[in-house]
């Protein structure tokens, strides 16, 4: 999907939402000719119970969905599950009753839920007198004050008789301009906010497409439930289609589950970019109209078309006062589809009102109250993009991250994270395992070529600095290949074997030590097979240890001695004639034992062994039971 764009001219989402009774029904029936009234209860009642739909073209021919949402108080669930998809909304007052206090609950939620867009209809204006629509909108205006909807402008209206209504359509001409396109390119999210089945096509789920593009075959995954899917066929405003854009309303038909399996607050989701949790950590804006919020009080949670129970865990103080802003984690009784940057909502539990929301911060994710730099760190992340959010994350990583450990620590999925990144030059990563800053990055390797350089100069014999000693002094924590990552990517260091150097480096031994080496080689080439200890040769050479074990190190490394054991050395000249004396004995015989090899190298059994062992190692000899036997 990635690089698909949404097609010009994109359908808009409209919404309703206002006090129950007044008229959003009847609008959306004069302006797409639809009841969007389905259920027996609704009708019988005279109500909206739940989310309505339907659709209709304007003027200039850009196609519009229309979310008709309910305006009981006891189904705002349902209203809030409505508002995510919405582009711009339609706020619906009664001429005959003017502001109430589902009016100002709506306007509430559709703040806390981000929508930034819309305008005020004044209906059922012909039951009263003009004086009163004056009145009326003189009431709007005092409430919208301080809100997204203040400028916007108020229409007068009545669906029954048709008044105002082309005044109406020109007003949503214009307002559909102000619609922001919605990210195509990115990974699949739909909210669910509809399931039910047709006959002989099997489940069928609706929602908005929040983001990425859907194709007919695409694989999704169901969140949070995690049963994989494909896309048997779309619908969008009644007709099939095979592309699906972020931005539309959506019908999509699915394969691989059963309609009892799918429920309103699941997502369908590109499998792999998108979890349930059960704690998400938030940045939360308490209602002026609200009470005091308690630590560890009990609410109800929207996020998308999904609702839980939890509980609000303060990361400061005891309690919000009504007005305030803090951070805080929602922790649910049960697992809900988030993301970051995703708008949530806080009912209080008894009595259900709306009392606050905001912005999640981070999924998944459990903090403590005492936790150093808590509060400023949610700040930042509150007010960055997703790229100064990864960044930040990166900038002051100790270490190179995963995409995993980075889109935990950032509460983004992988694919946002691709895409946050993509072009950013001081961001150096690996496309497929690690990633760090790149100021980052270099500010170690400096000090692991100083480091390195310290050794060099304190050790001049060796080839460079070990390896895991350099590894145990800064990156001890560190994967193994995360740390060999950061060296290969340094211009000043080069791995050598199991040493670290800098580049260009090569050991030679100051003029002072160069005696103090060829001692310690007369020493071990005169003692043949029957070796001294390494602490008898470096008394009887009075070498300080340090200069000593460099000694070995760099005659080791040049192929001059070899190591038997911890404390025991022997020359190459012993070793060749060694494995000639043995291929020479054993090329007469099948297989010989220790006793019959330490004659043939005229040493005692201790050193026979350990000889022996080293050939066996060096696949000269292969240990048959109690016997040798030449290796091919």
């Amino acid at each position: 999907m990635s690089g698909q764009q949404a097609p010009p001219g994109r359908p808009v989402i409209f919404g309703t939402a206002g006090h129950i009774d007044h008229g959003k029904t009847t609008l959306t029936r004069a302006l797409t000719g639809q009841n969007t009234d389905r259920l027996p209860e609704e009708k019988a009642r005279g109500i909206s119970i739940d989310l309505g739909f339907a659709h209709f073209t304007l003027p200039n021919g850009q196609r519009v969905a229309l979310i008709d949402v309910p305006g009981h108080e006891r189904f705002v669930r349902h209203m809030v599950a409505g508002v995510h998809g919405m582009d711009a909304v339609l706020l619906v007052v009664a001429a005959d009753e003017g502001v109430m206090p589902q009016t100002r609950e709506h306007l509430d939620i559709l703040q806390l839920l981000g929508v930034r867009h819309g305008l005020t209809v004044i209906t059922k204006a012909d039951l009263v007198e003009a004086e009163l629509v004056d009145l009326v909108q003189e009431m709007v205006s005092e409430s919208l004050a301080g809100s997204f909807l203040a400028e916007a402008p108020i229409v007068v209206v009545d669906g029954v008789s048709g008044r105002g209504m082309p005044a109406l359509v020109t007003a949503l001409g214009e307002l559909a301009r102000s619609a922001e396109d919605r990210p195509a390119s990115g990974p699949v999210r739909l909210p669910i906010d509809r399931v039910f089945t047709v006959k002989g096509f099997g489940s069928v789920v609706t929602g908005t497409l929040v983001s990425g593009t859907i194709r007919t075959e695409t694989p999704l995954e169901v969140v949070p439930s995690g049963e994989l899917v494909r896309v048997r066929g779309i619908e969008v405003h009644g007709a099939k289609v095979r592309d699906a854009f972020a931005g539309q309303r959506v019908a999509v038909n699915l394969a691989g589950v059963d309609r009892s399996q799918m429920a309103r607050g699941q997502v369908l989701a590109t499998p792999g970019t998108l979890a349930g949790a059960e704690v998400v950590t938030v940045e939360l804006d308490l209602l002026l109209s609200a009470p005091a919020l308690d630590m560890n009080a009990r609410v109800h949670c929207h996020i998308g078309t999904a609702e839980a129970v939890g509980r609000v865990y303060l990361y400061e103080g005891e309690e919000v006062q009504p007005g305030n802003r803090t951070y805080a984690e929602l922790r649910l009784e049960s697992v809900m589809p988030a993301a970051r940057g995703d708008r949530f909502l806080v009912r209080s539990y008894s009595p259900v009102v709306t009392i606050g929301g905001g912005q999640v911060l981070e999924v998944g994710i459990r903090h403590r109250r005492r936790e150093p730099g808590l509060l400023t760190r949610l700040a930042r992340s509150a007010a960055a993009s997703d790229t100064e959010l990864a960044l930040d994350i990166l900038s002051t990583a100790k270490k190179p991250l995963t995409w995993a450990d980075l889109s935990a620590a950032a509460g983004l999925d992988v694919g946002s994270l691709r895409q946050a990144l993509a072009g950013q030059a001081q961001c150096l990563y690996d496309e497929e395992r690690f990633l760090w800053w790149e100021p980052a990055r270099k500010a170690w390797a400096d000090n692991a070529a100083e480091r390195v350089q310290a050794f060099q100069t304190a050790h001049p014999l060796l080839v460079g600095m070990p390896r895991e000693r350099l590894r145990a002094e800064l990156a001890e924590n560190w994967p193994a290949r995360a740390f060999a990552w950061v060296l290969e990517a340094s211009p000043q260091l080069r791995l050598d074997r199991e040493w670290v150097r800098r580049e260009g480096y090569r050991p030679v031994p100051a003029p002072s030590v160069v005696e103090t080496v060829r001692q310690v080689l007369e020493s071990v080439e005169r003692d043949g097979l029957r070796p001294e200890t390494l602490e008898t040769i470096r008394d009887r050479l009075q070498i300080p240890p340090d200069i000593f074990y460099d000694v070995l190190e760099h005659l080791t490394l040049a192929g001059e001695i070899v190591r038997l054991d911890d404390n025991y050395y022997i020359s190459r000249r012993a070793l060749d004639s060694g494995i000639a004396r043995v291929r020479a004995v054993l090329a007469g015989q099948a297989e010989l034992g220790t006793g019959e090899l330490k004659e043939a190298l005229d040493t005692n059994r201790r050193f026979a062994v350990l000889f022996l062992e080293l050939l066996d190692g060096l696949h000269v000899t292969r240990r048959v039971g109690e016997k040798r036997v030449l290796q091919g």
